[in-house]
């Protein structure tokens, strides 16, 4: 097979048939928090050859809408989205909305012919993420993305596929828990990205890696000091040189064909010299959001909770948060529980958030999860109340609603049933991993 890297978590891998992973070609990304870089290469000659279009999930770095609008209409009726299949029809409506008629929903840990020749295999992680496996003339790529695997989930990967021989992996720093001294954790955040770098690669046994998914950079004013911690391709290639592991560099528009060897040392250089002018990055500074539509926001959030998870639920587990909304010169205290928003000029507050994020965070299902994967918010306090609510929320974006006549649906049944296996295992890792 032969992989070729176009730009953050997208490559073309070719086989028989030719499958391009999450598209994201030209903006922005977590309300305007993400940039691209280096820029994409793709060669609008593949459209007549690529045949699928896999996204792994919702993030919109991954399921990047301006994107996936934009390709031509004729490109959109020919080729097949593949999608997991999990509890909500969401995705494959919004995919119809941007103009591709053809999708198919991906079981979980089950593979599926897409030619004589070629398979796939998809297997879900957490929520909302998910891997590919593409399967084709004896060999197996892995395309992991933002999958929190452990070793656990490793073992039953191999169970399924029998080998792994390529992995491909994040590889930098793709979101913040806000933490006030970020320079004590910052450090560590990247380090531990390698550690499951490696983890990954050992416990997959796989023969190499080639990291594929970070190359963007933090783009807004009030996030850009993330880049100053981020990990850089040469500093994955010196630790899986230091741990004598196989590892492929690309730059995009690069290739590497599965079962050859590969020297990375041009791709390395382009890096390191296109790292040396990140001086010459642009970043954004968000508009001023009035307090009354960052109220009124709140409110119909409120009211969708109410009406999806039991109130005495919120009541126990989640307790009033109180926000410092700098541009504004003002302190809020909100309250999922009773639907309370009201300023509060004496209190001490748990999170500082600017008031255009913080607007998009009660505006939109996947609001909150923006802000943590943009880094845009500072925790100063209450760090397990604050957890509980981004686990609440990661749910309701997920449509796992909590009221009985909600949760007990068929399609969550069937959901629940495929993803019994290694649920535990997976839920106790990602609660390790949300810090």
């Amino acid at each position: 097979m032969e992989i070729r890297l176009v730009s953050h978590a997208s490559v073309v891998i070719k086989s028989d048939v030719s499958i391009w992973t999450d598209p994201w070609l030209h903006g922005k990304a977590f309300n305007d928090s993400w940039s691209l870089s280096p820029l994409p290469a793709f060669d609008e000659a593949l459209y007549d050859e690529i045949d699928y279009i896999f996204i792994s999930h919702e993030h919109p770095d991954h399921f990047h809408v301006q994107t996936l609008r934009s390709l031509p209409e004729a490109f959109k009726n020919r080729v097949t989205i593949l999608y997991q299949k999990n509890n909500s029809e969401k995705m494959f409506n919004a995919f119809k909305r941007l103009g591709f008629p053809n999708a198919v929903a991906l079981p979980h840990r089950e593979t599926v012919d897409l030619t004589g020749q070629t398979k796939v295999y998809c297997c879900q992680a957490g929520t909302m993420d998910s891997a590919l496996g593409v399967i084709s003339g004896g060999e197996v790529v892995l395309n992991l993305n933002d999958c929190e695997i452990n070793a656990g989930d490793c073992r039953r990967i191999l169970s399924d596929l029998g080998k792994v021989d390529v992995v491909l992996n994040q590889f930098s720093i793709a979101g913040y828990s806000g933490f006030q001294d970020y320079e004590n954790h910052l450090p560590q955040q990247s380090r531990n990205i390698l550690d499951k770098m490696m983890a990954n690669h050992l416990d997959l046994r796989a023969d190499l890696t080639i990291p594929f998914a970070s190359f963007i950079y933090f783009s807004s004013e009030d996030n850009k000091y993330i880049n100053n911690y981020s990990n850089k391709p040469q500093d994955v290639a010196e630790y899986f040189a230091e741990k004598e592991q196989k590892l492929a560099v690309l730059y995009p528009g690069e290739t590497y064909r599965t079962g050859t060897e590969h020297d990375s040392t041009a791709a390395l250089a382009r890096f390191r010299k296109f790292y040396d002018s990140m001086e010459t990055l642009t970043y954004d500074t968000s508009k001023k959001i009035p307090l009354e539509e960052i109220a009124a926001a709140f409110d119909n959030l409120v009211r969708h909770l109410h009406e999806k998870y039991p109130v005495s639920l919120l009541r126990l587990l989640l307790k009033p948060v109180t926000v410092r909304i700098p541009d504004l010169d003002l302190t809020v205290v909100f309250s999922v529980a009773s639907g309370e928003f009201c300023e509060d000029k004496e209190a001490a507050p748990d999170l500082i958030i600017k008031s255009q994020p913080l607007h998009f965070g009660f505006s939109y299902p996947y609001g909150i999860q923006t802000l943590g994967v943009s880094a845009r918010y500072t925790l100063i306090k209450n760090f397990p109340n604050w957890r509980k609510h981004r686990i609440f929320f990661s749910l309701n974006n997920a449509e796992l609603y909590l009221r009985p006549k909600f949760l007990f649906t068929p399609h969550n049944l069937n959901f629940f049933k495929e993803r019994l296996p290694g649920a535990w295992n997976q839920f106790l890792y990602r609660l390790k991993v949300m810090r």
